[in-house]
């Protein structure tokens, strides 16, 4: 088992099937399936295979640092299998420093800072598509955090709020569900528990980013699954100050480690969906997605 004090490695396998009633002439889709290096996670081998062949594709980085596929299909075809196999080194989880700060300090010291990093965080405190600031989510936030706490366990304390607050219910919202009408039934999935957290973040002034990855499916003896494994799953990155970003997974109430491999980041949902695209043609389409994540045993990493 490729496992020790300081490192685990991941097999990961997401496989993506389309059906349509009908036959499509054409397709285009952007892909958000690699995942990202990052100084605690090395990514020893990617690749993404596509049925029917694409009769093109290209690769590129996107303004977040994602990796970013497109293909397009040009030829009839009646279903669409997309299956993205990687190998992820994960090293001792990098922790971040107290920050010295309230959260209510960070939001001023983002505000006036001429910090770069601070300066680079503010791209994460504007409304985007699925996330916005609003009084509800404010007040919410507000009466969850200690104003005299630091900023990390303040997060924590909001953190706690919602998992303990919201049920996690499948199908019980779809892609597009509003933030705020999640807030108000108290019930979703990884995303909008994400973008809840997201929005509560930046009505304080606090810059947030939704990140996309994937949990272990199968834990390690002793330890319960968490909620989110055999899918994608989706956590929040808040911003600390001077002590830089911090995970912050409110689906299963914990600080992202061992188990939590990053594929991308951006402002919400809509920046780094696994796959996006158009079709012509197709009719009615059947989506089936299938996502593994196991501890790699040495063979299959050789």
């Amino acid at each position: 088992m490729v496992k020790d004090a300081d490192s685990r490695s991941y097999r990961v396998t997401h496989r993506t099937h389309y059906e349509y009633s009908n036959e499509s002439s054409l397709c285009h889709n952007e892909l958000h399936l690699k995942p990202r290096e990052l100084p605690d996670q090395q990514v020893r081998k990617a690749f993404i295979e596509i049925q029917p062949t694409p009769a093109c594709r290209f690769l590129w980085l996107d303004t977040f640092g994602n990796h970013v596929e497109f293909f397009s299909i040009e030829q009839v075809h009646s279903e669409l299998t997309i299956t993205s196999k990687s190998e992820v080194v994960r090293s001792r989880p990098v922790g971040t420093g107290s920050c010295g700060m309230t959260w209510l300090e960070v939001a001023q010291w983002v505000h006036f800072s001429r910090n770069i990093e601070a300066i680079a965080a503010t791209e994460f405190l504007f409304d985007s598509l699925f996330c916005f600031q609003a009084s509800e989510f404010e007040a919410y936030a507000k009466s969850k955090m200690d104003p005299s706490a630091d900023a990390e366990s303040a997060y924590k304390q909001l953190m706690h709020a919602i998992h303990s607050d919201f049920l996690y219910l499948p199908e019980s919202t779809h892609v597009a569900t509003s933030p705020l009408d999640v807030l108000a039934e108290r019930r979703g999935v990884c995303q909008d528990f994400a973008h809840v957290l997201i929005c509560c973040l930046r009505s304080l002034g606090i810059p947030a980013r939704y990140v996309s990855g994937y949990l272990l499916t199968q834990p390690p003896p002793g330890e319960e699954k968490l909620v989110g494994a055999d899918a994608s799953h989706a956590w929040v990155s808040a911003f600390a100050g001077p002590a830089g970003w911090i995970d912050l997974d409110p689906t299963n109430d914990v600080v992202p480690g061992w188990e939590h491999l990053t594929v991308a980041w951006g402002r919400d949902y809509a920046d780094v969906a696994p796959v996006q695209g158009v079709y012509v043609g197709g009719g009615f389409t059947s989506l089936h997605v299938a996502v593994d994540v196991m501890l790699a045993n040495e063979s299959a990493t050789e």
